[in-house]
């Protein structure tokens, strides 16, 4: 028969460790390596073998034709999670079960009822319902043996993992099947079942074993999700988990509180935590910050029983927060922003109904100077504070008066106005150092001289006073005449007639008149300007209007010639140039030709004179031809060119053509 999975191969060689066969008879199991009759990995039944890497524990099962000689690991089989909350051990149907060792109704095949499976037993897993796989002492990784029946023994090895990640909230929650899974605080998102584990390999890929404590505080191991930003990663819920529905405890922690609900897996997954966000308490019947009490408020709630004054914007409020205008609060009684009297603080609780009560708070009235805080703004008296000049206001009760008056007191002067109780000792200022007027000045105007254009100082050393002038009344104008009034110590700046100087050092004349495009009286430049030229071609000659005529030196050339003049241009001839330094004309002439004393007879007029190489005898120069054409005769010649002031005339050399060369000839004389 052939065998559905790899999967289930495996399974049914680890059931040969307990039964005689996979899906056959519960005899006793084969011990020890059997005969191998057979060749290898051929199994007569259809099968195949798969060795895992695990070789702690190998069995040897024999087929009724030859033995296999492959073995079965039962420390890494596969054979998904079980929950005993599906196992039915009296209404065992193997009427449909198939118990030849293959799928449907091998170990670890999938199944709907305990009738699918040879062995009786179909058991939920985290793959779905899978047929049971006995057991005695050992499972396959993942796995535990452990006796499922009720009342008489019946081991099956059961999945460690089944509940992993469930929703929880006792330990009892995770233990199924005899498996010590504990419920796991995973923080405000709830408490999720873990399993047990030695080592983080035993655990799935998003899994570490983690040490946790058990019911009795002991430290145990269990897989439980990796960390991720800081917490746990949230758990998914596997099919078994949806179907049990399990609850647990989620929270939302603010400056608050913690507020709690439930969650549970549902058929959609993972339902959110809907817990609400914690609140301070106020007086409403509900629990705001969740502590379990309703309506207990802080022990720093304020409350205040208000008054106002029939005044104000009346804009239509609710809270104090919808008046706009200073001064201003909302008077809920009408619902009006009106002119706040005062606010006086109590003692709040809550009624029965969720009302604000306010309790031992007085009513607050407008404020008065009579040593009381009437309005409740822990203020007694203020408004009514008394002015100290330089001093600024002093609230009643405040220290006051300065020089003679020093050392008193601010009290009230009536229920409207407060005063200085040592203004009696005020006297005429005078200049000896002395504040006689009270004022927190000493010796301030003991020196006046009525005149408002003078500073009047007190020496109240020498208790002497001078008055020095204080108004500068010159306002760098030259075509005004600048004084002071003395009785407002404004200045005076009348139009001014004559010359002026108008600040530019390259006009000359200047004279005060008015502007002819602006009609202001003002200073207008001369129309005559200095001469700056100092005939010095090694200057630049200019004029600043702050600083008058500039000479500056210049780096400039100046042409020279140290020949007569007429030579100049003729022949080799010509002029050189002159530097400039520091201002002066350097004595050399760079860059001049000057005539020769005689020609060099090269064909130039170095004598400057207008003729070329005079007084030069004719020079023969011979010329050759590598490929001639004269007079039909062709090839390779010899010319003596002869080159003189009339032309050029030459000859062969075997004298036997007379050639007459012109201008070209003698060039290329010239070249050689």
């Amino acid at each position: 028969m052939h065998i559905a999975s790899h999967r289930t191969l495996i399974l049914c060689s680890l059931v040969a460790l307990v039964l005689p066969a996979c899906g056959g008879d519960e005899g006793g199991v084969t011990k020890g390596p059997a005969a191998d009759t057979g060749s290898g990995n051929e199994d007569t039944g259809g099968g195949e073998v798969s060795d895992d890497k695990d070789t702690s524990a190998d069995a040897v099962t024999t087929d009724a034709g030859s033995t296999d000689a492959g073995t079965a690991d039962a420390g890494t089989a596969d054979v998904g999670t079980i929950d005993a909350g599906t196992i039915d051990a009296g209404a065992t149907d193997t009427g449909t079960a198939d118990s030849g060792g293959g799928c449907p109704g091998a170990d670890g095949c999938t199944c709907a009822a305990n009738g699918d499976c040879g062995s009786g037993i179909c058991l939920d897993t985290h793959e779905g319902k899978r047929c049971a796989q006995k057991c005695t002492d050992t499972c396959a990784a993942g796995y535990e043996c452990k006796d499922i029946g009720d009342g008489s023994p019946l081991f099956y090895c059961v999945s460690a993992q089944l509940t992993l990640c469930s929703p929880c909230q006792f330990h009892s929650d995770c233990q199924i099947n005899g498996v010590a899974s504990l419920c796991l605080d995973y923080g405000t998102d709830g408490k999720f079942c873990g399993s047990p584990c030695t080592a983080d390999a035993e655990c799935p890929g998003d899994y570490a074993c983690a040490t946790v404590k058990d019911g009795a505080g002991k430290d145990v191991k269990q897989c439980k999700r990796k960390e991720e930003g800081g917490k746990p990663k949230a758990c998914e819920c596997s099919d078994w988990a949806k179907a049990k529905g399990i609850e647990t405890e989620c929270a939302v922690t603010n400056e608050f509180g913690t507020c709690k609900a439930k969650r549970k897996c549902d058929a959609k997954g993972l339902t959110q935590c809907l817990a609400k966000a914690a609140a301070s308490e106020v007086c409403n019947t509900l629990d705001d910050d969740c502590d379990g009490t309703t309506d207990n408020l802080p022990a720093d709630f304020a409350c205040t029983v208000k008054a106002f004054e029939d005044a104000g914007s009346k804009t239509t409020c609710a809270a104090d927060g919808d008046c706009s205008v200073t001064g201003e609060a909302c008077d809920v009684s009408d619902g009006k922003c009106k002119t706040l009297v005062g606010a006086c603080p109590g003692k709040a609780a809550c009624s029965d109904k969720g009302a604000l009560l306010c309790t031992g708070a007085a009513t607050p009235k407008p404020e008065v100077c009579n040593g009381t805080d009437d309005d409740c703004d822990g203020k007694a008296d203020e408004g009514f504070a008394w002015d100290g000049g330089a001093a600024g206001k002093i609230e009643v009760g405040d220290a006051c008066g300065t020089g003679a008056c020093a050392g008193g007191k601010v009290v009230c002067d009536g229920a409207t106005k407060s005063t200085c109780d040592s203004l009696g000792k005020v006297t005429n200022e005078t200049c000896d150092g002395l504040d006689n007027d009270c004022n927190g000045k000493a010796d301030d105007a003991a020196c006046e001289d009525n005149d408002a254009c003078t500073e009047d100082v007190c020496d109240s050393v020498a208790k002497t006073c001078t008055n020095k002038a204080k108004t500068d009344c010159d306002d760098k104008d030259t075509c005004t005449d600048d004084s002071c009034d003395k009785v407002t110590a404004k200045c005076l700046n009348a139009p001014h007639v004559g010359s002026c100087d108008d600040g530019n050092a390259c006009s000359v004349g200047d004279k005060c008149g008015t502007h002819p495009d602006t009609a202001k009286h003002t200073c207008l430049p001369g129309t005559e300007q200095p001469k700056c030229d100092d005939s010095n071609p090694c200057t630049d000659d200019i004029c600043d209007t702050q600083k008058g005529c500039q000479n500056k030196p210049n780096s400039g050339t100046q042409p020279c010639y140290s020949a007569d003049p007429k030579t100049k241009g003729v022949g080799e001839c010509k002029e050189g140039k002159s530097f400039c330094k520091d201002g002066k004309l350097q004595g050399t002439c760079e860059g001049e030709v000057i005539p020769a004393v005689k020609e060099l007879c090269d064909g130039k007029d170095r004598t400057c004179n207008g003729v070329k190489d005079e007084g030069c005898a004719p020079k023969g120069v011979t010329v050759t031809f590598a490929n001639a054409h004269i007079a039909g005769q062709s090839g390779k010649m010899d010319v003596q060119i002869l080159v003189g002031q009339a032309g050029v005339v030459g000859s062969s050399s075997d004298a036997k053509y007379n050639l007459h060369l012109g201008f070209l000839a003698w060039l290329t004389a010239l070249t050689k």
